[in-house]
């Protein structure tokens, strides 16, 4: 009693510790799960803005502006074409609507005032319904809110005020796409919830956009430090009952989920499987005690070698057996070998979520891309309309027509990899552009071989190196600065290089920090263009920087010698 009355004690306490370890495991897990739940619902949300922007593409949009036809209907005609329209664009269960401004005070044969979905125009006078101005201050951004519909029921919607490319303080329309919770349901229940669980989904006006899981718990009641802009967990205890909440905050859209689950569904009888344990752990004591000596005889040797190889065992690193494998077919033979198979699974693991870190770090460059491309695209038609007001519209038309040049490449229908003859349409575009913002500071000068122009390279890594050259190099030399772009076949591969003359001094070796990942907060574009065309090609490629001779700073890319190869959607596009 004497031994084993301490054991109980200090066994109970391990036990207890043990537990508030685990609870706090079970936050993390929950929290993580939390994550990627609303990280495919972010993905949701992202799929349908993209697509309406791709609707106004299309439909709304013309390259000389907007499409009369939306703003002439009157006709039964005319009202059928654009439903059928709509209709089209609502076949994944949503709903397509289109609020037209009616600037010419058009008037229709029928009352479109009880419809939905398809068009509906907001007369000249007529209050608008609140969630418009929400629409409005995005600012043609679109963002998520409940809009009831004429029945009066609340339905997740994505609004988009529509505005007029030609001034953007005038608003055409707006276009609405309801019945959202067909799409988000499915997101919010791809995990089974244990029982009196509930996930909640706030928007960024913490309004209640989609609860799943329990329905006797109002969205009042979820704590406010469980809606905070940045994830987390905590424990709270309501009602003699003990709760977890798992939060996660996405920025694109500003929403946050919250997982509120009841703790001891996780947990389940811990403390009776304590019990258990320690009256277990008492009755076989005695007899452990027994063979002690006896064992520590066999273990001493066996263990010692195994301790050796943990000793020298790094994760991922080939580990030299030495004398070779322990043949025994008692416990240490069978834990040597399972310690052996646990370090090659260890190691394939580690390789994989290397993997799988890099396809999570492509998406997120996607998706950081395809939120740069709105902003290039304000920043170059406010360079447009001031350059127009300043010489008289005189280049206005190649103006805009480098700046198609650099979308169309840019966005490239969802495509990665392109022709290099493509990616550098795209760099001369955006530096006929920036030479046009910056008149008389710089000039740029051209070494492209044809021989390279059909080689396969990741899209947009050239743009983000002459913005930097640009930028932090010759933008302030009074017509003095110089960029030179080079595309050159050097040692069986492709070798792109931007320099400039740029007269502040450069930290070269600062620069490879920042684009190997070691300096973490600066340099997010460069490191963007080094993971990306490593993602693709391999370690053995990248960017790096190096001085130039006689001032300034060389950024140097290396990439394989792969043809492009154009896939089904490339000719369809090209047709």
């Amino acid at each position: 009693m004497f031994i084993v009355g301490p054991f109980l004690v200090v066994g109970w306490i391990s036990a207890d510790k043990a537990a508030e370890s685990m609870q706090d495991e079970v936050g993390r897990t929950m929290l993580q799960l939390t994550k990627q739940n609303h990280a495919t619902i972010e993905k949701t949300m992202s799929a349908v803005n993209d697509k309406t922007i791709t609707f106004l593409d299309n439909h709304l949009l013309d390259p000389t502006g907007p499409n009369e036809f939306w703003y002439n209907i009157e006709t039964l005609g005319d009202i059928n074409q654009a439903d059928e329209i709509l209709n089209r664009w609502s076949s994944d269960g949503t709903g397509y609507t289109l609020y037209m401004m009616n600037r010419e005070e058009k008037r229709t044969l029928f009352d479109l005032s009880n419809k939905d979905t398809g068009f509906i125009y907001f007369d000249r006078g007529e209050e608008l319904p609140a969630w418009t101005a929400q629409a409005i201050g995005k600012r043609g951004a679109g963002a998520f809110r409940l809009i009831r519909s004429r029945d009066g029921l609340a339905t997740v919607s994505f609004a988009r005020s529509i505005l007029n490319t030609q001034n953007y303080n005038e608003v055409l329309g707006f276009l609405v796409v309801s019945r959202l919770e067909v799409l988000l349901k499915r997101d919010l229940l791809s995990v089974e919830l244990p029982e009196h669980a509930g996930i909640f989904l706030f928007n960024d006006q913490n309004e209640l956009l989609m609860q799943a899981g329990t329905t006797d718990m109002p969205a009042e009641s979820v704590p406010e430090s469980a809606r905070q802009d940045r994830p987390g967990y905590f424990f709270a205890g309501e009602g003699g009952d003990r709760w977890l909440y798992a939060h996660s905050y996405e920025p694109l859209y500003r929403t946050n989920l919250v997982y509120r689950v009841p703790l001891d569904s996780i947990t389940g009888g811990l403390k009776s499987f304590q019990w258990v344990i320690m009256a277990l752990s008492a009755a076989y004591l005695a007899l452990v005690l027994l063979f002690v000596l006896y064992l520590l005889r066999m273990i001493v040797k066996p263990l010692h070698r195994l301790v050796s190889i943990t000793k020298i065992y790094e994760p991922g690193v080939p580990m030299d057996m030495g004398g070779g494998a322990l043949l025994r077919s008692d416990e240490f033979g069978i834990l040597y070998g399972s310690f052996m198979k646990m370090t090659r699974r260890l190691d394939r693991s580690i390789e994989d979520n290397y993997l799988m870190k890099l396809r999570q770090q492509e998406t997120e460059l996607a998706t950081l891309h395809s939120q740069i491309t709105p902003h290039l695209l304000y920043n170059t038609l406010d360079s447009i309309y001031w350059y127009a007001l300043d010489n008289g519209n005189t280049e206005v038309g190649e103006m805009v027509m480098d700046l198609s040049i650099l979308l169309r490449i840019g966005l490239s229908k969802g495509k990665t990899l392109i022709p290099i003859g493509e990616e550098a349409e795209h760099v001369q575009a955006y530096s006929r552009l920036q030479m046009k913002r910056y008149p008389d500071t710089f000039e740029v000068h051209w070494d492209i071989e044809d021989a390279t122009l059909a080689y396969t390279t990741p899209k947009v890594i050239l743009q983000p190196l002459v913005e930097n050259a640009i930028f932090h190099g010759v933008s302030g030399m009074d017509g003095e600065g110089e960029i030179w772009i080079r595309i050159l076949r050097v040692n069986g591969t492709i070798e792109m290089t931007v320099a400039d003359n740029g007269f502040q001094k450069v930290d070269a070796e600062r620069l490879n920090e920042i684009v190997r990942g070691e300096i973490e907060d600066a340099g997010y574009g460069v490191r963007n263009v080094h993971k990306r065309i490593q993602l693709h090609f391999g370690e053995d490629y990248g960017l790096r920087y190096e001085p130039r001779e006689g001032g300034g700073v060389k950024a140097v890319i290396n990439l394989p010698l792969h043809e492009h190869v154009p896939n089904d959607k490339d000719r369809r596009s090209s047709r």
